[in-house]
């Protein structure tokens, strides 16, 4: 089982637990980068319960004991930078026909992962963020950049409101410096996590920015400095790690604004499609209106 989907687990399973174990299962949620590090009497001691008690709770979650409930949370500590050189070479030595079905069930598996990983309460909560805020900042860096700039761009359609981080000339300060309070940063990071990303996030924190985080681990570094965080897969047999999860989460986002965006939005993208008719910006599409005194020819 992967870690998201043991967060998963350990949410639904909750209510049906007793008050010790609940407990146990509210400290696991808040501190999984803890449940890898410390051990089974710190770990209780800290969550306020007996050492029975957390070994009780991966009874109940359906592990033999907590040795391998807390070898889940090592695992995904575990997984640092990709040896990209290492992917390539055991790439070289499969199949295509391997190849290509495992590919297919790792792209199917992380379109599914936001679903899986995330509550409906949860996505929820990340859009009545969104729409609160005044202004949202959406960053993301290397890869994510392509993300986060997806995400920017079709949010434009539906509201005025989002402000791309792109950081050229390394002007990541600048460009978050008017955030504030009643804004929100979005930020897009996934292993390896881009540096950039995670000081732009802290220094946002420390300056009262909340900071919604789409992300690929409970444990991933920017679970620190995150108000709320979103989680998706980006696992790949490929040698680079998969863009497919963190893209359906944007899509999946993008769908629950505009579909609460009411009418303002269908104002605001009607606006948008008039604008690219008149540009003529897609082929095919209308042609441009000759603008006044122009030349015929």
């Amino acid at each position: 089982m992967q870690i998201q989907e043991l967060m998963a687990l350990i949410e639904a399973q909750v209510p049906a637990l007793g008050v010790e174990l609940q407990r146990a299962a509210a400290w696991v949620a808040r501190n999984p980068r803890d449940v890898g590090l410390l051990s089974m009497r710190q770990q209780a001691a800290q969550a306020g319960v007996s050492p029975n008690s957390m070994a009780r709770l991966a009874q109940a979650l359906g592990y033999d004991g907590y040795g391998p409930f807390r070898q889940v949370f090592q695992d995904a500590l575990g997984h640092g930078a990709p040896a990209y050189k290492e992917r390539v070479r055991r790439l070289q030595g499969e199949t295509a026909s391997q190849f290509d079905d495992a590919l297919l069930r790792t792209h199917l598996d992380n379109a599914r992962s936001p679903t899986v990983a995330n509550a409906p309460k949860d996505i929820a909560r990340a859009v009545q963020r969104m729409r609160a805020a005044r202004r949202l900042y959406f960053l993301g860096t290397r890869s994510c950049f392509a993300i986060s700039y997806h995400f920017a761009y079709a949010y434009s359609m539906i509201a005025g409101n989002g402000v791309l981080v792109h950081g050229l000339g390394g002007t990541y300060p600048d460009q978050l410096d008017a955030a504030g309070p009643e804004d929100l940063l979005v930020c897009v990071t996934q292993n390896p996590y881009g540096r950039q990303t995670l000081e732009a996030a802290r220094d946002c924190r420390q300056a009262g920015v909340p900071v919604l985080a789409l992300t690929d681990s409970p444990l991933a570094p920017i679970q620190a400095h995150a108000t709320q965080a979103l989680l998706f897969d980006a696992g790949t047999p490929s040698y680079f790690h998969s863009m497919v999860g963190s893209l359906a989460l944007v899509e999946r986002l993008l769908a629950k604004l505009a579909a609460a965006g009411g009418e303002a939005a269908q104002q605001r993208i009607d606006a948008f499609e008039r604008r690219l008719d008149a540009s003529s910006a897609y082929f095919g599409g209308p042609s441009p209106t000759p603008r006044r005194g122009a030349r015929k020819t």
